[in-house]
């Protein structure tokens, strides 16, 4: 199941957004999400927990500077997906759509689509805020 984000234009380059975006270390200096615990990162991803319900390993797996960044993403749950961020633009300033892919059984695509979807657009949001603070 694939489900996309909205698209965001964003004040800020290309170049300050998939900065943002590879370098874990820098996220952690955002201030916290009241749903996010227990959040560690080092060069080639992060792990955190949500809710206390799940805890999620982003693991960065492409970069194609200014462009394109990829993660895969796994759980204490034995769920994982892949999401690519598109960063796009021009000299005025910067594009961003998240896309996620999961193996989803059928009968649960209708109930999960629409959080996946709410979550994507609360990550793009969180990246647009660390992208123009940086």
């Amino acid at each position: 199941m694939k489900i996309q984000s909205n698209k965001e234009t964003l004040a800020t380059s290309q170049e300050k957004v998939y900065d943002t975006l590879v370098r874990f270390t820098q996220q952690a200096q955002m201030p916290p999400i009241p749903q996010i615990t227990n959040w560690s990162s080092d060069e080639n991803g992060c792990s955190f927990t949500i809710d206390g319900l799940v805890t999620c390993r982003f693991k960065l797996t492409e970069q194609i500077p200014y462009s394109k960044v990829g993660y895969h993403i796994d759980t204490d749950k034995n769920l994982s997906a892949d999401a690519v961020i598109h960063i796009g633009g021009d000299a005025t300033g910067s594009t961003v759509q998240l896309e996620a892919e999961a193996d989803v059984p059928i009968f649960l695509q209708a109930i999960i689509k629409g959080p996946i979807e709410k979550a994507l657009n609360q990550a793009l949001v969180r990246i647009k805020e660390m992208a123009e603070r940086s």
